[in-house]
């Protein structure tokens, strides 16, 4: 492994080498400011969404606080492409003032489809038929062509009338779920809903109507919502471990809770398999169809009937974040940056893989979190917690912790955090019902309002037994 690492290292450096860079908006600024120092980037100027900056080297970077942070992701990315199509006159003077001779590359967020900034190339800028691959009312047509199982699903116009018909036809006894094509952002479940009646029908519709032009029905599926992400290279494509998609459901409503993902879930090997065989294929297509380069996500879920995909997002996710911390020495998000750019990364996908996989495979990970609007804490509160079983209460004194619960100011009001200790975590095991359980403490202690919520039910190994004797019987 430290063999590849260093000849990725080598030509990562004969990108940013001696290079002016620019972060414009997105995550984990300050580590990925680290990593082009290490690269031997020249200098870096961080443009972060946020409204202050933070303790930083000066030397490595020049930090600017733009203060357009939003609380969702689609509105900071809307401000984010605002700034980058029509630069204010104080960003046109920092920008002269960091590159008065416009040799700076630019790095920007994931979902960011625009390609120069002030004459400047941003390197991992998306094409627009890569963008539409994410789209849930059509990708449907992949799995067929890829002659993946998948679950039925029949797509409509804005009819509410047809729209419900279909969903008394496919409700299985559980409600179906809707899903539409929203806008271009159409992350954390926003124009996803579950209906089980006419009532949660009508508020589905009113929701999905003024922004989505076609909506995907399809029955709902018990299992953990589970992604896999692939790597595509110019020689195939590196395939990772499953990520838990952290999703609890809202008690009697429609609407989902996504709250993150995490590393911690094992689904069934077999499972495992179905994904992974899937997103190699996936991968393939998308490089001979689109010339797509770098990471995408397959998502679904992992049912009694073994995986069912649902979408792909052709991006840099945040459950990547996961595979960052079990190798925290590879720049992995400077990797997918490479890849885009069509720079020669000098391995290949599957001694990538290898490394990162291992890696993956050996530490695990999360990021668990929601957004709140009943209560708006000025301050940041903290406390550690233990689990017991699925239940969760705060620790006593120096008791041994599973987790840190955490509440901070946000703009729309306040954000709940739930960071999980990887050395008490246990492997193999869903992380939604402790979120839960968590969740449900920070309403009774902080009055966060997020109300009852329910776990996905993981499928057990033992029930891909079962399927296998029977399939054993029937040949």
């Amino acid at each position: 492994m430290t063999h590849v690492l260093a000849a990725l290292n080598e030509r990562l450096g004969r990108l940013f080498g001696d290079r002016l860079v620019v972060l414009a908006g997105g995550t984990r600024l300050a580590k990925r400011a680290q990593e082009l120092h290490a690269l031997g980037a020249r200098h870096t100027l961080v443009l972060d969404t946020d409204d202050h900056a933070p303790l930083h080297d000066s030397e490595i970077a020049r930090w600017v606080s733009l203060g357009i942070k939003g609380g969702f992701v689609a509105v900071e990315q809307r401000r984010l492409g605002k700034l980058l199509t029509k630069p204010g006159a104080n960003v046109r003077a920092i920008m002269r003032d960091f590159d008065a001779n416009r040799e700076a590359v630019v790095i920007s967020t994931p979902y960011n489809e625009i390609p120069r900034f002030m004459g400047r190339p941003v390197l991992n800028a998306r094409k627009r038929e890569w963008v539409e691959l994410e789209n849930k009312t059509t990708i449907d047509a992949l799995w067929d062509e890829l002659s993946a199982p998948r679950a039925d699903a029949m797509v409509f116009d804005l009819d509410f009338e047809a729209l419900w018909g279909a969903s008394e036809l496919m409700d299985r006894g559980a409600g179906v779920v809707w899903s539409g094509d929203g806008p271009a952002i159409n992350g954390g479940a926003n124009f996803v809903r579950r209906v089980r009646n006419r009532d949660e029908a009508l508020d589905a519709f009113t929701v999905l109507q003024p922004k989505c032009e076609q909506v995907r029905v399809m029955p709902f599926l018990e299992g953990i919502p589970v992604s896999v992400h692939g790597i595509v290279f110019p020689d195939g494509t590196a395939v990772l471990r499953p990520i838990e998609m952290v999703v609890p459901r809202r008690q009697g409503q429609a609407k989902f809770l996504y709250a993150g993902c995490a590393s911690y879930y094992d689904p069934p090997l077999w499972i495992r398999d179905q994904m992974r065989n899937l997103a190699r294929r996936v991968g393939e297509h998308l490089r001979d169809s689109v010339g797509y380069r770098g990471t995408f996500t397959l998502d679904g879920i992992a049912t009694e009937d073994g995986f069912l995909p649902t979408e792909i997002n052709t991006r840099y996710g945040g459950a990547m974040s996961c595979f960052e911390d079990a190798l925290p020495s590879l720049p992995l998000a400077l990797v997918q940056v490479a890849l885009v750019a069509g720079w020669d990364l000098g391995i290949s996908s599957m001694q990538f893989e290898e490394m990162l996989l291992q890696a993956a495979d050996a530490t695990r990970a999360g990021s668990v979190g929601a957004n709140v609007r009943a209560v708006q804490p000025t301050e940041k509160t903290e406390r550690e917690v233990v689990f017991n079983g699925w239940s969760c209460r705060f620790a006593h004194g120096d008791e041994p912790s599973h987790a840190t619960l955490r509440l901070a100011p946000s703009p729309i009001g306040a954000r709940l955090e739930l960071d999980l200790h990887r050395e008490t975590m246990e492997h193999g095991r869903p992380v939604v019902p402790l979120t839960v359980a968590a969740f449900a403490l920070a309403d009774q202690e902080w009055g966060t309002g997020l109300g009852p919520l329910e776990p996905a039910v993981a499928v057990e190994e033992v029930q891909q037994v079962e399927v296998v004797a029977a399939e054993a019987v029937i040949a």
